[in-house]
């Protein structure tokens, strides 16, 4: 418990991934590579436009042809064409982040904890984040 109570301690809010290297349970290497699984298997934005019937092809690709010549972000350029309006946006987002699969889950897929090492580490990391708030 002294050693969760240190943790609680450091600032700042530690992330799941960033947790389980503190604590030992796995390697900075091994959440980058789940950090990367996460990422492939997140739904891309325009995907999920598509699926809605937000957007039609013909606007995915020009909304990704401006994105190519500037840095900003899908939904702002969308905004700015006035293909989405600003809430639209977020209702995409809000989807994007439930498509995606969770940091633990994908580290006991590629066997790296258990399912019970994961229910523990959760359970800690929800004691450690009511500590923080």
């Amino acid at each position: 418990m002294a050693e969760l109570e240190k943790e609680i301690n450091q600032e700042p809010l530690l992330k799941f991934g960033q947790f389980l290297v503190n604590r030992g349970v796995v390697t900075e290497e091994t959440v980058i590579n789940a950090l990367g699984l996460q990422k492939e298997r997140t739904a891309a934005i325009e995907k999920i436009a598509l699926q809605e019937k937000m957007l039609t092809v013909k606007q995915v690709f020009h909304i990704l042809n401006e994105q190519d010549k500037n840095p900003k972000t899908f939904g702002t350029i969308a905004v700015e064409l006035g293909y989405l309006k600003e809430e639209e946006v977020k209702r995409l987002l809000d989807l994007q982040q439930k498509s995606r699969p969770l940091l633990g889950e994908i580290l006991v897929e590629m066997d790296i904890i258990s399912q019970g090492t994961l229910e523990r580490e959760l359970a800690d990391y929800s004691q450690y984040l009511r500590a923080y708030i």
